[in-house]
C-alpha cells in the first residue's frame, strides 16, 4: 500500500494510516532470522514516562524446574512429536515489574504480561509502551515475562517459561520482595501470539490441577495456528491488516547460524516422528504440506497448548475478555475460541479435536465477553494516539479491576462490566456477552455475519497454498 493514497478505510486517520502502511511496508523475509529478531526489538523505542517504575528481575531456575515438572507429566502423550531441547534452557528466565508510582506498594492486583510477536519476535523491554497503559489503566503491577522464543526454541518451551512465571508469583522466595500472590488476583494479558500463549496456559493449570487465575484478557488471539479460518485467507484484508498472509507469518530466510541449527533440528524431529510413527490428533491436511511453523511441527499444530482454538474443551477456564478487530485476519479464530469456551457442549468443532468431548471433565462454560472492533487490524491497540486504541485498553482494565474483585465463582456476566460498559440492546447469556464497539466508542449487537465462521467447513483443516 502506498504511503500517498488516501486511507483504504473512511474511518481511518491519515496518521493510523501512515502507520499501519509503515508496518505493512516493512518485510525482513529477507534478513537473516536473528537479524529480524533483533530490529524488532529496536523499533520505535518507548521512552519511560516519568510516573512508571521498571524493575527487572531474573527468576530463580526452581522455577522452570518445578514447571518442567508439571510439563512432562500432561505432555508425555504428544513426547514423539516434540523437540526435547526446550528441557536444556541456555538462558536465565527474565522478566520485569512495570507500576505507575501510584501503585508502588499494591500488590492487590497483578496482570501476568505475555507479549506478541509470532512467537519468534519481541520481550518485555520492546513491549513497554503497552504494559505501561494497562499498568495505568488497570491500576495494577504487571509482571511480564521474557519467554523463550522460536527458532532458537520450539515448543512447549514458551509455555514452560509462562508457567514459571505464574509459579514465582504464586510462591515467590525471600528475594523476590513480595509475599504470595492470591491467584485470583491475577490476571494473565496477552496480545497475538501473546494472548494465544495465555489462552494455552490457562489451558495447562487447568489440566494440570493447578490453581487457575482470576481471569485473562486476550487482546487479537493467535489461537489457530493451522491458519485455517476464513479471515485469514481472506484476500481482501491484504489491504488493511498489519499481518501478512503468510503461513507461520515467517519463513527461516537465508542462511545464517540460527536458520542453520533450526534446519537441522527440524530434520531431527522430522526423522523422529518418522521413526516413532505417533498416533497424531489432527488432520491428514497437516502432512500434506511442509513444515511451515518457526514453533512446531506440523504433526504438533492440534495439540491444545499449540492451537488452543483446537482444544477438545475450553470449558471451566476463569473470565476471559477477547477483544478482536474486524479487519484482522485472526478476527473468526477468536471469535470461534469464544464461543466455544461460553458454549463447550453446543461447538464440539472440529470433530477430530473433539471426538472425546463426552469423557472430559470440563464442560461447565466459561464466562467470555467478546468485543469486535469496527474497522481496527491487528495491533490497534499499540497505536495509542486513536480513540479505538484508548477505548480497548480503557475497557481491559477495567475488566482487570471488575475480575480481581470478585468474591466468589457465582458472579453473573454482567458484574464482568462497568454499568455503562454494555448497552441495554445487547443480549447477556449466563455464559456469554457478545458486543461491536464503534470507532468513537459505542457499543451494539455483534453483527449478524461475525457469526459466519462457526458455520465454516474447514475448521482446523491446513489449506493448501
Amino acid at each position: 500500500m502506498s504511503l500517498s493514497k488516501d486511507p483504504p478505510v473512511k474511518s481511518w486517520s491519515s496518521e493510523f494510516h501512515l502507520a499501519v502502511a509503515a508496518i505493512q511496508a516493512y518485510n525482513p523475509a529477507e534478513l537473516p532470522i536473528e537479524q529480524d529478531q533483533k530490529q524488532f526489538n529496536e523499533i520505535n523505542k518507548f521512552e519511560v514516562p516519568s510516573n512508571i517504575i521498571i524493575e527487572q528481575v531474573i527468576l530463580d531456575e526452581r522455577y522452570r524446574q518445578e514447571s518442567k515438572n508439571h510439563l512432562e507429566k500432561v505432555l508425555k502423550q504428544y513426547e514423539d512429536v516434540l523437540d526435547e531441547k526446550w528441557k536444556e534452557p541456555n538462558d536465565r528466565l527474565h522478566g520485569e515489574w512495570v507500576y505507575t508510582k501510584e501503585e508502588d506498594n499494591e500488590m492487590d492486583k497483578v496482570i501476568l504480561y505475555i507479549h506478541g510477536g509470532g512467537y519468534y519476535l519481541g520481550s518485555p523491554k520492546r513491549f513497554r509502551e503497552t504494559t505501561s497503559k494497562h499498568a495505568e489503566y488497570a491500576k495494577a503491577r504487571v509482571f511480564a515475562i521474557g519467554y523463550r522464543l522460536a527458532p532458537q526454541n520450539q515448543f512447549p518451551a514458551s509455555l514452560c517459561d509462562s508457567v514459571a512465571a505464574y509459579l514465582y508469583l504464586l510462591n515467590p522466595g525471600l528475594e523476590a520482595g513480595f509475599k504470595p500472590i492470591n491467584p485470583k488476583k491475577i490476571v494473565f494479558v496477552g496480545e497475538s501470539a501473546g494472548a494465544g500463549l495465555a489462552l494455552a496456559t490457562l489451558l495447562f493449570l487447568r489440566d494440570a490441577g493447578l490453581p487457575l487465575p482470576g481471569g485473562a484478557a486476550v487482546l487479537s488471539p493467535w489461537v489457530d495456528l493451522t491458519h485455517s479460518m476464513p479471515s485469514f485467507l481472506n484476500a481482501e484484508l491484504d489491504k488493511v491488516d498489519i499481518l501478512p498472509k503468510t503461513f507461520g507469518f515467517r519463513e527461516i530466510g537465508p542462511s545464517s547460524p540460527v536458520a542453520d541449527e533450526y534446519i537441522a533440528n527440524a530434520k531431527a524431529l522430522s526423522d523422529k516422528i518418522a521413526q516413532k510413527k505417533p498416533t497424531i490428533v489432527g488432520h491428514p491436511s497437516f502432512t500434506e504440506v511442509p513444515r511451515f511453523q518457526l514453533y512446531c511441527a506440523n504433526e504438533a499444530l492440534a495439540i491444545p497448548y499449540v492451537s488452543p482454538m483446537l482444544a477438545e474443551s475450553l470449558g471451566d477456564l476463569p473470565p476471559i475478555l477477547c477483544q478482536l478487530g474486524e479487519l484482522e485476519r485472526l478476527r473468526d479464530e477468536g471469535i470461534l475460541f469464544s464461543y466455544k469456551a461460553a458454549y463447550p457442549n453446543e461447538y464440539q468443532l472440529p470433530s477430530y479435536a473433539t471426538k472425546n468431548f463426552e469423557k472430559s471433565p470440563f464442560k461447565n462454560p466459561t464466562k467470555v465477553i467478546l468485543e469486535v472492533y469496527d474497522d481496527m487490524t491487528h495491533g490497534w491497540r499499540m497505536f495509542t494516539f486513536i480513540k479505538p486504541s484508548q477505548v480497548a485498553l480503557e475497557r481491559c482494565g477495567d475488566f482487570i479491576k471488575r475480575v480481581t474483585s470478585i468474591k466468589d465463582n457465582d458472579t453473573s456476566m454482567i458484574d464482568l462490566l462497568k454499568e455503562d460498559a454494555v448497552s441495554p440492546s445487547i443480549s447477556i447469556s449466563p455464559s456469554f456477552i457478545g458486543m461491536r464497539v464503534s470507532v468513537d466508542g459505542e457499543i451494539r449487537e455483534l453483527n449478524k455475519t461475525d457469526q459466519d465462521c462457526l458455520k465454516w467447513d474447514k475448521i482446523g483443516i491446513v489449506p493448501k497454498k
